[in-house]
Order: structure tokens, then C-alpha cells, then sequence
């Protein structure tokens, strides 16, 4: 239960992206509007009996009010919204507190009866573009975009080497026989295993398609190359010691990763005795995984930036567009809780061995095996659109 203070000083704070003020209802399509941006975005407060300019005003009738916003919650919201309701009595006067919480609502994106689908911006509430429409989907496990067909990516985008020794490690046998075998064509094979969909009519690699087995991914999907930064000091404006940008089939860019990884992460050595020991400043089978998770879990559907990985004197930094999909928080993510924004892409991974099946990567593997080489917590965050990893080097001895 919320408190009156706590009620009187969100009013006071004003309207922001997580707060809406009401007079009254004088139009249950707005109202369900207000209602459809909390639940599509991050969710928020609707304070009804109170003025734009966070007067306090009450409603003549609270319970007819409350029976209405049930009403449009119910009719007027698509799929119906799940609210949370309270009455506070303010200065004599009674207000409700509708809540939409994010956790209720998770059958994103959210309409209007009249087709409208809302988000909050700011403090306002905005036609979502639909580009928007199809991240919302994503984030609520809807729609997988790695699963959509790339435009002029015909079969001639395909690299049939690439594809062939995928389906020979995979299937024990070459990709000939297994057709013959079969007995279906090439397209009705990548159409079967979800690499291919109609576009218009015609046979189009999807973006799984392109990125694991295209002849040259990025021609298609420029935005799915990977930058990759050492740098002399602690922040950008230090001087650059190795720079590659990273193109290719996602394998290809994983192993390169790699390669560059090992290049620029220092590894100090003392003598003991008549032994060497060598002090490492990062494990490698974590930041692996964290190169790994980052490519199969990125929003691909953003097309303005790639994944960037850098690499400071005492940390790594793993940049990756998009936030976090559907349940999965800042906090639960440490947990192991896990979601496939790109099922299609980590099917494929698994299956070469890049990635684990169980989902347990970032507490087992980043976290765990970090942690006990630097004793610092990896940390994760979100920057706009993009969700940071930071991995902190160990300190390492003095050369000896």
C-alpha cells in the first residue's frame, strides 16, 4: 500500500514517462490510450482526481470511477491490460492510483479498439513506428526477427560450403546425399529448418539464414559486423593499440573475436624458484561467452550500430544493441534467467558448439570465473538502447 506521503510526492514531481495525471475520465479512448504506453514500454502510475498541473482535485464519485477504469482496462485495452488500483484520500479529497506493472503485462505490444498502439515517451504517449512494433513483439517473446526474411537475400546469397558443412557435422552425412536421401530440394530443406521464408512469392534466406550461412552477410545486414577496440588507458580518448572491424558469418566474427581477445589481454609471468607462473588479467571462457551471448542475443532489428567490444587497461567493456528481452531484468539476469531474443541463432550456435544449451553462461561461467580472478562483480547496464557488460581485470603482479 502506498502511503500519503509517498502518493504527494510523486505528484509533486510532475508527469514524466512513469506518471500520467487526470482531471477525470472524459474520454475512456484516451485514458485507454495512457494505458496501452505504460504497459508497451516499462509501465507507470495513471493518478485520476488530479490536474496536469498536479492539483488535487478529487472525484465526486470514486467508486463509479474505479468501475469505469476496470471497464476500459478490460474492453478498451488489446489484450486486456491487468491493473493495479488504490484509493488515497489527499486533503480531504479522494483520488485513484491505477498501476501498470510491467510483470502483469508481458502480451506486448498492446492497441486501442481503434488499432492504435501507444508508447510512453517522456510524458507523453506516442504512435509507435513499425520498427517499434516489431522490437515490442520481440521483447515480449512474440516475434523473433532472426526468424524473418531479408529482402533481395535470395538462395544465390547462400554459401553452400558453409551450409553443406554445417549439415554434415550436424546430420553425419554430406548435404547431397542427405537430399537425395530426403528427397527435397535445397529451398524446401532451408525452408523446413526455419533459414528460409517467402518474400512476395518468392524464396528468401531469413536473417539466420544470412548471418550464419550468407556468402557475405554484411552486404545484407551491414549492421551485424563487429567493432573491436584495444585501447592504451581507461577511457576512449586513450591512444588506439589495435582496431579491427569484424565482418563475416557469425562463427567466422566469433573466432576472430577471439584471436583479437588474446592479442590485447595481458598475461604477466614471475619466476618462483625454477618455476614460471603466469598470472592472467582475464579469464578467457569468460569473456568468450560474454562475446557469445552478445551476438546471439542482440537486436538485430536495430540497424543503426553493431556490437563493439572494448578493451581498456583494467576492464573490458561488451557493447551490444538492444535491451534486455522479455522478463529478463538487470537483476535476474545474474541469476541465470534467461530469454531467446534469436531462438534460431542460438539453436545454430549450439549446435557448433559455441554456446551451452542450458542457459547457465552468465552466474556459471561470466560471473563466477570473473569474479575469482579480479574479486570484482562483471556488471551489466543498460545506456539507451544498448546493454553494457563490464569485465574488470585482475591486477596483475610486477614482472619479476
Amino acid at each position: 500500500m502506498t502511503t500519503e506521503a509517498e502518493v504527494l510526492a510523486q505528484i509533486a514531481a510532475g508527469e514524466d514517462q512513469f506518471r500520467e495525471f487526470k482531471r477525470a475520465i472524459d474520454n475512456p479512448e484516451s485514458i485507454a490510450g495512457e494505458l496501452v504506453a505504460f504497459a508497451n514500454t516499462d509501465g507507470g502510475r495513471l493518478f485520476l482526481g488530479v490536474d496536469d498541473d498536479g492539483a488535487i482535485v478529487g472525484l465526486p464519485d470514486p467508486a463509479q470511477t474505479l468501475q469505469t477504469l476496470t471497464n476500459i482496462c478490460r474492453d478498451r485495452c488489446r489484450p486486456p491490460v491487468i491493473p493495479g488500483f488504490e484509493q488515497v484520500a489527499l486533503s480531504g479529497q479522494t483520488i485513484i492510483v491505477l498501476s501498470v506493472e510491467p510483470a502483469l503485462n508481458r502480451q506486448k505490444p498492446y492497441s486501442t479498439p481503434g488499432g492504435r498502439f501507444f508508447l510512453r515517451v517522456g510524458a507523453d504517449k506516442k504512435d509507435a513506428t513499425g520498427r517499434e512494433l516489431i522490437r515490442i513483439a520481440q521483447s515480449a517473446g512474440e516475434l523473433h526477427y532472426d526468424e524473418s526474411p531479408v529482402r533481395g537475400a535470395d538462395l544465390s546469397a547462400l554459401s553452400e560450403q558453409a551450409f553443406g558443412d554445417y549439415y554434415e557435422r550436424q546430420f553425419g552425412l554430406p548435404l547431397a546425399d542427405g537430399l537425395k536421401q530426403s528427397g527435397l530440394s535445397l529451398t524446401s530443406l532451408l525452408t523446413n529448418m526455419r533459414l528460409m521464408e517467402e518474400l512476395e512469392g518468392a524464396p528468401t534466406l531469413t536473417v539466420a539464414g544470412v548471418l550464419m550461412f550468407g556468402e557475405s552477410p554484411q552486404r545484407f545486414l551491414p549492421h551485424s559486423r563487429l567493432s573491436a577496440v584495444a585501447f592504451s588507458g581507461q577511457d576512449e580518448d586513450s591512444a588506439i593499440l589495435d582496431r579491427l572491424e569484424l565482418t563475416g558469418r557469425l562463427p567466422q566474427i566469433i573466432d576472430a573475436v577471439r584471436v583479437f581477445l588474446k592479442r590485447n589481454v595481458r598475461v604477466a609471468a614471475q619466476e618462483l624458484g625454477f618455476e614460471r607462473r603466469d598470472f592472467p588479467q582475464y579469464d578467457l571462457t569468460a569473456l568468450g561467452e560474454a562475446i557469445v551471448n552478445a551476438i546471439v542475443h542482440r537486436d538485430y532489428s536495430l540497424s543503426g550500430s553493431q556490437i563493439r567490444v572494448f578493451v581498456f587497461a583494467d576492464r573490458i567493456e561488451v557493447r551490444s544493441p538492444g535491451r534486455l528481452p522479455n522478463s529478463v531484468t538487470l537483476d535476474n539476469i545474474r541469476l541465470g534467467v534467461h530469454a531467446e531474443r534469436n531462438r534460431r541463432l542460438a539453436t545454430l550456435l549450439t549446435h557448433l558448439g559455441y554456446m551451452s544449451a542450458i542457459g547457465t553462461g552468465v552466474p556459471r561461467l561470466i560471473l563466477r570465473l570473473s569474479r575469482q580472478l579480479s574479486n570484482r562483480e562483471p556488471e551489466y547496464a543498460l545506456v539507451g538502447e544498448e546493454l553494457r557488460l563490464t569485465i574488470w581485470g585482475a591486477k596483475l603482479p610486477p614482472h619479476s
